[in-house]
């Protein structure tokens, strides 16, 4: 096959521009750090990368959820933890008040009196509020759960659950009724909102019998109310292991995503190094390849 002067230009010139476009593709590589740059560098590595990604980015929104979740259970538990100081002052009055016979009539009343503002304070806390939204109102965040007019405590919620998703397939359950922790009617179970307002009245009225026989009931109530704390301490407790392995798990994808990625700085340097040698020698050789023409000297 006859060579001419036009194709060993073409030749040389396609070489060169090989030459330049490898040197061009490490000096990429070596300022970004990163060995795909571009789909094309490497197909394959770029769909483990996405997948990576999203994975990476699973991970953070769990992390989220389960600080949300955790901020949720913590106002819970804060909640609770008043409301049994409440039942054991409650309670200490209530055993006080018992005792009638010993007691005059403003004594009594000061007692009553001061069970009332308990009975307030029971409100405030089963009304209690996180981030705008209140605890023990179900879907009804936004709605005061509980109400007091007189001795009549009145219930706005529901039973909706509050639910996060803490990891694949994973679902927590935030939130506890309210109106089966406090009570709302005379059907709800160990109802502390009931119990309350009768020692309240017993007292006022110089019942000391009665207000014995509301102790069981009250003890009850209280025993109840322990329950339910110890299940947002479990809940907190699988938050805490959650979050320990949803940061673990981001972090192993992280460096999978890192393996997958990076570019070996030693290794692109050395290649660079190497194509630079090999683009001047590719210029050195078209030099005397491309052999001076009748027409460089008509010029």
């Amino acid at each position: 096959m006859r060579l001419t002067n036009s194709m060993l230009v073409q030749n040389v010139t396609n070489n060169l521009y090989n030459n330049l476009a490898r040197m061009n593709k490490l000096n990429t590589q070596l300022s970004s750090g990163k060995r795909i740059n571009l789909p094309s560098d490497d197909p394959a590595a770029v769909a483990r990368s996405l997948s990576l990604r999203a994975a990476v980015a699973d991970t953070e929104q769990f992390t989220s959820n389960l600080a949300d979740a955790k901020a949720w259970l913590q106002a819970t538990d804060s909640a609770l933890m008043g409301a049994e100081d409440v039942l054991r002052r409650v309670k200490e009055l209530a055993v006080k008040g018992s005792n009638s016979a010993t007691l005059s009539a403003e004594e009594q009343q000061a007692i009553a009196d001061e069970v009332d503002q308990l009975i307030d304070q029971m409100v405030s806390i089963a009304n209690t509020n996180h981030e705008g939204r209140f605890v023990f109102a179900g879907y009804q965040t936004l709605q005061e759960p509980f109400s007091r007019t007189g001795d009549t405590i009145a219930s706005h919620g529901d039973d909706g659950a509050i639910e996060y998703r803490i990891g694949p397939q994973q679902i927590l359950a935030a939130n506890l009724d309210g109106r089966e922790v406090f009570g709302a009617d005379e059907t709800t179970p160990d109802r502390i909102f009931k119990v309350l307002i009768e020692i309240k009245q017993h007292l006022e009225n110089g019942d000391g019998g009665q207000v014995s026989g509301s102790l069981e009931e009250l003890s009850s109530s209280l025993d109840n109310l322990l329950q339910y704390h110890s299940e947002i301490g479990a809940k907190m407790n699988r938050v805490e292991l959650a979050g320990s392995h949803m940061s673990q798990l981001k972090v192993n994808y992280q460096q999978l995503q890192s393996e997958n990625e990076d570019a070996d700085m030693a290794e692109v340097i050395m290649d660079l190094k190497t194509s630079e040698l090999v683009y001047r020698a590719s210029l050195g050789a078209g030099a005397r390849v491309i052999m001076p023409t009748l027409m460089d000297f008509l010029s």
